[in-house]
This record gives structure tokens, sequence and C-alpha cells, in this order.
């Protein structure tokens, strides 16, 4: 199989964006009277972005991703959909990426292992006995929970509004040191309003994925059959 960073960074960064737009969504509707959330003020600065990720326990959403590799003339496409599933706000969740085109792939992050699955066979990582991807998860872990001061540790956070643009923003978290910078060289969200529009990974070798949310269905509930199936949960 291919080495775990390209199956991972796409995975863990999608749901971050994917986290942060279908809150937008759920709070928009709520709110039915108010403006569509492209209208609404953006976040005054990352802490209140980051606020936003605390409240979501689970979503289902469909994603395009293009990933840029230097030696390759056109991007490789893919498409599919990203399920996570958290049922305590303060507790671990589990990230479900399911890439139904070209052709099938998953992987699936619980808050013991790494799994993935393509045409190649599965393979299975302990976290607790790999550090560098332990590690990632770890700090993202922190971007989940709304944990600003946490995610400081790992990463320098910039949030910058956009001049042009009185509802446009960026975000943008480069790696503190190793061995996250051995992964991840930049991640930046680009969005307008309360909505993230476009997720950019850009890794050390310069390689860039770009992911596109299409549609998010915020409070996402699993049912028993769906948490197995799914997220390999079982309940008792």
């Amino acid at each position: 199989m291919g080495r775990p960073r390209h199956f991972l960074l796409p995975s863990c960064i999608a749901v971050l964006g994917l986290m942060t737009a279908a809150t937008a969504q759920e709070e928009a509707a709520r709110a039915a009277s108010g403006p569509p959330p492209a209208e609404r003020p953006r976040p005054r600065d990352a802490a209140a972005l980051f606020a936003r990720l605390g409240a979501v326990t689970g979503l289902e959403a469909t994603f395009e991703e293009e990933k840029h590799v230097a030696l390759l003339a056109l991007p490789l496409r893919s498409k599919g959909r990203l399920l996570f599933h958290r049922p305590d706000p303060a507790g671990p969740g589990w990230l479900a990426r399911v890439v139904e085109a070209p052709e099938p792939a998953r992987v699936l992050i619980t808050p013991r292992q790494l799994r993935l699955e393509n045409r190649d066979g599965v393979e299975v990582i302990d976290l607790s006995r790999s550090d560098k991807v332990r590690s990632f998860v770890a700090s993202l872990v922190h971007v989940f929970a709304g944990d600003e001061a946490a995610l400081q540790k790992s990463y320098r956070v910039a949030y910058e509004p956009d001049p042009a643009d009185e509802a446009g923003w960026t975000l943008t978290l480069t790696p503190r040191g190793e061995p996250l910078d051995k992964m991840l060289r930049q991640l930046r969200l680009v969005g307008r309003g309360e909505a993230v529009q476009r997720i950019e990974v850009h890794e050390p070798n310069g390689d860039r994925t770009v992911t596109r949310v299409l549609t998010a269905e915020p409070a996402r509930r699993f049912d028993d059959d769906e948490l197995r199936r799914l997220f390999g949960i079982e309940r008792r």
C-alpha cells in the first residue's frame, strides 16, 4: 500500500473544514429568517472559528478533491463521502473517509488505530506504536475540540480577514517542528462568512491537495447498524 500520509492528511484535514461548514449550516437553519451563511459576518478571530468545532458530534458530507503531484501534468481527482461520529463532545471521535471514484478506497480513524483499505489490501496502524501518526492525529483533536491554546503548542496559527472582501477570510496552520513538519508544510482553510469553501493541504515535498465541500449534513445521527458498518462500533 502507499504511505499512510497520503490517506491521513486529506482525511483529517477534510473533517476539520467540513465540521466548520456543517456547524455554520446548522446555525443558519436555526436562524432561517437571517441572511444566508455566505452573507453572515465572518468569525472575528481564530478563537471564534475554533469555538464552532467543539459542538459537532456527527456529520455526513460529500466532497471533491484534487491532488496536485509535482511529477504529474494533471491533478488526481477523487470524490466521496466523509462521516464523523463523536458521541461525547469532550471525548474522542471516529472518522470514516470513503472514496467512491475513480476507484473505491476507505480510511477509518478511531481513538486507537488507523485502518487503510484500497485495491492493494488492508493496513492497520496501531496509534500507540506510531509516534509520528499519533502526534498528527492528537494535534488535530485539539482543533476538533476548539482548543486553540493546545493547538498553538504544535502549530503557528494565523487568521487573516480578506481586505478585498468583508466576508472573506483565511486560516493558516503551520507546524512548529518535528514530527509534524515532516508530514505537513501548511494547512490553509479559505472561507466566506461562516462557511469553509476550500481546504488546502501543502506537503513538504511540494504536493498539494485541494478539497471542496459539496454538501454537508450537520447533526447526523447513526443507528446501531451504521455504527457497526461504518465505524466498527459494537453497541452493548
